[in-house]
């Protein structure tokens, strides 16, 4: 249904680079100070109750991104709106109202609560802080109510004990409920489910998709499980060394993979079939190179079957393949001779 209202989150070149104080000689010139990329160019938007799903391999930025978005770290250049407000402005107006704006959810929900105080005392002082509530009665209502509907059932068996007495998948439900006690306009979930056991993961993640559907919440997923980003996200952006090489529909990008890096990353998960993805062998030669001296070409060049001497002198523009689908390569239909240089490289890639 169109809609005047502006996005939930419009997120434009974010960059972010932390210095590194280490001699180091590069090209043929010694260096005492260097730049690592973390991330590099991300741009991105997100209507109310969206899901976008950033996937990568570890180290790639994901995680980088989700702080820079919630504000837990400072962007070395780029533009964050929510609602159209900047991220500054509405910081600088009330921290407290960004918060309530901007949740993260991270992924050890062990470390998320003081270890000191009940569950009960941690939700309700959030709302408290927040000014929530009319009297801690009130908020105590709130929280047993979020709380049977979150499943943890009765709430009374649950708000009185301190996080040690808690499973990981019970801490994690709490972690949810608590951000959304706040009704944010936007979330970051940050590898929710990678430490819970594989038997509750599918009742976090139903969860929050139901949640965030619910409450009309944007939120950006991040996570290295395929098959998990493809069930929560409506788009997904795939993530290497700081910058989105693929953004699309999800079941487009899974289902019709443009970029030689989405085409590897899919073919290692041996869940793809569950989903009907048919599985192709595709092993990534050597290993990424440093963020700290990308060079002005493609960042995925040395590692790439379908590389051009083009692409080690200019990083590719993004390509619209129509639909919303987008990818960082010229080169994204078959190549005959991409075969023959995969075979070349390794029999077994074949």
């Amino acid at each position: 249904m169109p809609t005047n209202s502006p996005k939930a989150i419009v997120a434009q070149d974010l960059v972010k680079y932390y210095t590194q104080r280490k001699r180091m000689v590069i090209n043929g010139k010694v260096s005492r100070k260097q730049d690592v990329k973390s991330v590099d160019g991300v741009s991105f938007s997100l209507e109310q109750g969206q899901v976008l799903g950033v996937i990568g391999e570890s180290g790639c930025g994901k995680s980088t991104l989700g702080r820079l978005l919630t504000k837990l770290e400072e962007v070395t250049s780029g533009q964050i709106n929510y609602a159209g407000v900047p991220s500054q402005e509405l910081y600088k107006r009330s921290p407290s109202e960004f918060r309530r704006t901007a949740q993260m959810i991270f992924q050890n929900p062990f470390d998320t609560f003081d270890p000191r105080f009940t569950i009960a005392k941690i939700l309700t002082d959030t709302l408290k802080l927040h000014r929530i509530g009319q009297n801690d009665a009130d908020r105590l209502a709130l929280c047993s109510e979020r709380m049977e509907q979150a499943g943890l059932r009765p709430a009374s068996d649950f708000l009185y004990r301190y996080p040690h007495q808690l499973s990981g998948g019970q801490l994690q439900r709490i972690s949810i409920l608590r951000s959304m006690l706040l009704n944010p306009l936007f979330i970051v979930a940050d590898e929710p489910v990678s430490m819970l056991d594989v038997s509750v993961r599918a009742d976090i993640i139903n969860m929050l998709t139901h949640v965030c559907r619910e409450e009309n919440t944007a939120m950006v997923f991040i996570s290295h499980d395929i098959v998990s980003t493809r069930y929560v996200s409506d788009q997904v952006a795939v993530m290497y060394l700081g910058r989105f090489v693929e953004t699309g529909p999800t079941d487009e990008v899974l289902h019709h993979p443009k970029h030689p890096y989405t085409k590897a990353l899919i073919a290692s998960s041996s869940k793809l079939e569950s989903i009907g993805q048919p599985q192709e062998t595709i092993r990534i030669q050597g290993e990424p190179p440093t963020p700290i001296h990308t060079g002005p070409g493609c960042y995925f060049y040395s590692r790439c079957y379908q590389r051009r001497d083009s692409c080690l002198t200019q990083y590719p523009e993004a390509v619209d393949l129509g639909n919303g689908h987008w990818v960082s390569c010229p080169y994204t239909e078959d190549d005959p001779t991409e075969a023959s240089w995969r075979q070349k490289q390794d029999p077994q890639l074949i």
